[in-house]
């Protein structure tokens, strides 16, 4: 008796890369040569009826019913040929990985589960009153001011720096800056004056350079008069000795030279404006940076004649 070869296109002789059509074809003839030893519905390339005892060709309504999930008949238990199990493994509910295998899996059982518990967390704290809410952040803060009190008391010099080396990592500071934020953690003074000396020694903490660099951070960013930056200096935590020593980078023609960037700048957007609004304009931008009044006169009359 023969028997049909595992490969129909290697027995028939057929190239490497061919039409399906022709193979479905050479395949019915093969299934008529052969003769009917196997079930047509154990082939790979064609389903038979069992009651008929016809060969259905690829892509017939038999084959589309059995690829779409059709469990009526003699297809239900019928092993899909080559062609059919690549198809569904690619996404056929077969396969066991299509849309309907994901309602029953344990992953979409632990998934549900998993937000069945946020929802029901969450439903809670949206109950609670604002009250309750309060309360809660204040027993969160109580609980945490309890942890710095034990560790100050542990290692009050540790703690300190702790803060202090904390507070440098994000930005520089000035030693008053950072006393104050030891205040408020409730450091000794005591404890404050070593730590911070400490730091001065190792040139961590250095006033004059923290007052040089923020000069010229903010004559470059915000174009700011001496007078203005002498208030922020002041601001900071810098003595008087300390800001005029940093404003010494700042003369007469550096700061007439930003004055001038910052009113040519706004005199761009005021081109359809009438000579008195625009003198007035300029004349508020620059007081608020702090340039004097001789300065700012003569910058505006400069501007306006170029413009003009």
């Amino acid at each position: 008796m023969p028997s049909r070869p595992d490969d129909v296109r290697q027995s028939l002789g057929l190239p490497d890369f061919v039409d399906p059509v022709d193979v479905g074809e050479a395949s019915l003839a093969a299934s008529q040569t052969w003769g009917d030893e196997r079930p047509a519905t154990a082939r790979g390339l064609s389903t038979g009826d069992p009651a008929a005892g016809v060969a259905r060709p690829f892509g017939s309504a038999g084959h589309e019913s059995r690829f779409a999930g059709d469990d009526s008949g003699d297809n239900a238990t019928a092993r899909p040929g080559r062609a059919g199990r690549r198809r569904q493994g690619r996404g056929g509910s077969a396969s066991g990985f299509g849309p309907s295998s994901f309602g029953t899996s344990s992953f979409g059982a632990s998934s549900s589960g998993v937000g069945a518990r946020s929802g029901a967390k969450r439903k809670a704290k949206e109950q609670l009153t604002w009250a309750e809410k309060a309360e809660r952040r204040e027993k969160r803060a109580a609980a945490r001011r309890e942890a710095e009190a034990a560790e100050r008391e542990k290692d009050p010099i540790g703690y300190a720096r702790e803060i202090v080396l904390t507070q440098l990592t994000a930005m520089p500071r000035s030693r008053s800056q950072l006393a104050d934020k030891l205040r408020e953690k409730e450091v000794s003074e005591d404890v404050i004056d070593v730590v911070l000396d400490r730091m001065e020694d190792v040139g961590l903490v250095d006033d004059e350079a923290y007052a040089a660099m923020l000069v010229r951070s903010k004559l470059a960013s915000r174009g700011l008069a001496r007078r203005a930056l002498r208030q922020e200096l002041k601001r900071k935590g810098i003595d008087d000795d300390a800001a005029t020593v940093a404003l010494e980078q700042v003369d007469d023609d550096v700061e007439r030279e930003h004055a001038l960037v910052l009113a040519r700048k706004k005199m761009v957007t005021m081109s359809r404006l009438d000579e008195p609004t625009q003198k007035r304009r300029l004349a508020g931008l620059l007081a608020r940076k702090g340039y004097s009044g001789e300065l700012v006169w003569s910058v505006i009359r400069q501007v306006q004649e170029e413009a003009s």
